[in-house]
C-alpha cells in the first residue's frame, strides 16, 4: 500500500494523532496537523518510513482505526512476522520487553541508591571509630603526663578528663579536650 493510498484510508477515522509501527517493530508517533496541508505533510512523512501499520489515535490516544499496509505480491521474501496471530504475538512481546526493561531500570536505580545510603553509613560508622579512637588516645596521654594524686597510682585529673571526654561524646560533639594537666 502506498502512502497515498494509506492518507485516503486514514481519513475515514479523522484522527487527532497516529502511530506508525515501523518493520522493525519499533513505534513512532505522528502528529496531524489540524489545518492546512496536513494530509500532503502525513503522506510525505510515511513516504520516508518503512511502515508495517498505522493506529488511528483521536485527542485521548484511544484508537479509532488500523491501517495495515499489505506485502508487495511480487515479493519473493518470506514475510518475518507471519500472520495476524504472529503480529499480537510479536507486539504482545514488545510490550512484555518494554515493561521489563522499565522494571530492571527502577529496580537497578533502587540499588544504586541503597548502595550510595549504605556507603555513607559506613562512612559515619568509621568517622565516628576514628573520633572514638582519638578521645582513647587522648585519655592515655593526658594519663601519663599527669602528676599522681595524693594516693599512690591516684591521677583526680585523668578521671576529670575522661569524664569530660564521655560527656563531649554523649553530646554528639565527639571531640574530647586536648590534653595537659592543671592543678587542682
Amino acid at each position: 500500500m502506498t502512502a497515498v493510498e494509506a492518507v485516503e484510508a486514514i481519513k475515514r477515522f479523522t484522527p487527532a494523532a497516529l502511530k506508525v509501527t515501523l518493520t522493525d517493530g519499533t513505534e513512532r508517533p505522528v502528529a496531524v496537523a489540524r489545518a492546512g496541508n496536513r494530509w500532503a505533510r502525513i503522506i510525505a512523512v510515511l513516504d520516508k518510513l518503512s511502515w508495517s501499520v498505522i493506529e488511528c489515535l483521536d485527542k485521548d490516544g484511544r484508537v479509532l482505526g488500523i491501517v495495515e499496509s499489505e506485502p508487495d505480491e511480487d515479493d519473493d521474501q518470506e514475510d518475518d512476522v507471519g500472520d495476524g496471530g504472529d503480529r499480537y504475538m510479536a507486539r504482545v512481546l514488545t510490550d512484555v520487553m518494554r515493561a521489563t526493561m522499565r522494571e530492571t531500570r527502577l529496580m537497578f536505580d533502587a540499588q544504586l541508591k541503597g548502595q550510595a545510603e549504605l556507603l555513607n553509613a559506613m562512612t559515619d560508622g568509621m568517622r565516628h571509630l576514628s573520633d572514638t579512637y582519638r578521645t582513647a588516645l587522648q585519655v592515655q596521654q593526658a594519663h601519663l603526663m599527669a602528676p599522681p594524686g595524693p594516693n599512690e597510682g591516684e591521677a583526680p585529673e585523668v578521671m576529670r578528663m575522661m569524664q569530660m571526654a564521655m560527656m563531649m561524646l554523649a553530646n554528639g560533639k565527639g571531640n574530647a579536650p586536648t590534653g595537659g594537666s592543671t592543678s587542682g
